[in-house]
C-alpha cells in the first residue's frame, strides 16, 4: 500500500559514508530520526542532496535497506534510481530487492541531451517496467532537458507515474490551471528560495536537501502551514537561505558535510574528487548555525 503524501516539507536525505565508501549507519539513522522529530512528512533517499551518482553499486542496496528500516512506515520513503537509460535504472530497481519504498525517482537520461520525443518515452518505458510507482524528477541543470507542461499532458496518463518533484514553479501552476492533474498524483516543488512565496500560493509539498541541516527551522517555518503568515514563513526560510549561501561559498557538498557534523550527523556527504572547504568557512558555518538556532 502506497503511503498518502502529505503537505509538508520532505528532505532529500545526505548519505555519510566513510573512507572505504561504506554507509556510516549510525549517522545516517541519526539524520533521518531527526528530520521525523522535526515533522518530515516523507524523505528522499540517494537524490542529488544523497550522492546518488557517486554510491558504490555494492552499497546501493544497504543504505536503501537501512533507510526503510530506520524510517519503519512513518513517512513515505522515495528512493533515487537516476541513470542513463531504463535498463541501467531496472537494474537499480532490481538491486532493491523488493524492498518496501513508496516510489522511485529518476531524472531525464544526462549524458546526452534528449529531445520531447525521447523524454516522453523514456518515461513511458520506465513507468511500464518499475515494479515501483515512478516519481518524474524535473531536473535540467544537469539534464539539459526541461520537463515541460507538454509533456506533463502526455505522462500524467501513466498510471504508475504518481508524481514530479521540479523547480519550476511556472509548470506546477501551468498544470494547475490546466486540470494536468489527478487524484494520487503529487506534485512536490523544489524552488528553495521561492518556498514561502510556494506556501502562500497553495503549493505545500516541497522537497529540498537543505532541510536535513536545518532541522530547527524547517519545523517552525511549516510547522503553522494552514495559519503561518507570509512573514513567519519568510523568516525561517531566509534562514535556510542564508545558511546555503554560505555553504556554496566553497564545495557545497563538503561544507555540507561540515554542517551535518556540527548536527552530530558525522561522515563524507561529497563525493571522492570533491575538495574540502577552509577553516575560515567552517568557522562561518558554524557560526551562524548558532545564530539561526540549528546548534
Amino acid at each position: 500500500m502506497i503511503q498518502e503524501m502529505k503537505d509538508g516539507f520532505y528532505p532529500a536525505l545526505g548519505t555519510p559514508t566513510d573512507e572505504n565508501s561504506k554507509l556510516v549507519k549510525d549517522s545516517f539513522s541519526k539524520q533521518i530520526e531527526m528530520m521525523i522529530d522535526a515533522d518530515a512528512k516523507g524523505v528522499l533517499c540517494m537524490g542529488s542532496m544523497g550522492k546518488m551518482i557517486s554510491i558504490r553499486d555494492c552499497e546501493y542496496p544497504a543504505i536503501a535497506k537501512q533507510c526503510v528500516d530506520i524510517v519503519s512506515k512513518r513517512v513515505p520513503v522515495m528512493m533515487g534510481v537516476m541513470d542513463c537509460s531504463v535498463d541501467r535504472i531496472i537494474d537499480r530497481i532490481d538491486a532493491l530487492d523488493n524492498c518496501v519504498v513508496d516510489g522511485v525517482v529518476a531524472t531525464v537520461p544526462y549524458y546526452f541531451k534528449l529531445n520531447m520525443n525521447e523524454i516522453i518515452n523514456f518515461f513511458r518505458l520506465l513507468a511500464k517496467r518499475s515494479k515501483y510507482p515512478v516519481y518524474i524528477y524535473d531536473l535540467p541543470s544537469v539534464t539539459q532537458a526541461p520537463v515541460s507542461f507538454v509533456m506533463m499532458q502526455e505522462l500524467i496518463k501513466e498510471p504508475n507515474i504518481i508524481g514530479i518533484k521540479t523547480a519550476n514553479m511556472n509548470l506546477i501552476l501551468e498544470m494547475k490551471r490546466n486540470n494536468c492533474q489527478r487524484e494520487g498524483f503529487s506534485v512536490l516543488y523544489s524552488g528553495l528560495d521561492l518556498f514561502d512565496v510556494a506556501l502562500n500560493s497553495g503549493i505545500k509539498k516541497n522537497l529540498d536537501g537543505m532541510f536535513t541541516c536545518t532541522p530547527v527551522n524547517s519545523k517552525k517555518m511549516y510547522e503553522n502551514m494552514g495559519t503561518g503568515t507570509f512573514d513567519t514563513h519568510a523568516k525561517y526560510l531566509n534562514n535556510i537561505i542564508k545558511l546555503r549561501n554560505i555553504l556554496v561559498k566553497g564545495n557545497i557538498f563538503s561544507a555540507y558535510s561540515y554542517a551535518m557534523g556540527l548536527l552530530g550527523c558525522p561522515g563524507n556527504y561529497q563525493s571522492d574528487y570533491d575538495v574540502p572547504i577552509s577553516e575560515g568557512l567552517k568557522e562561518e558555518i558554524c557560526q551562524f548555525m548558532k545564530e539561526m538556532g540549528e546548534l
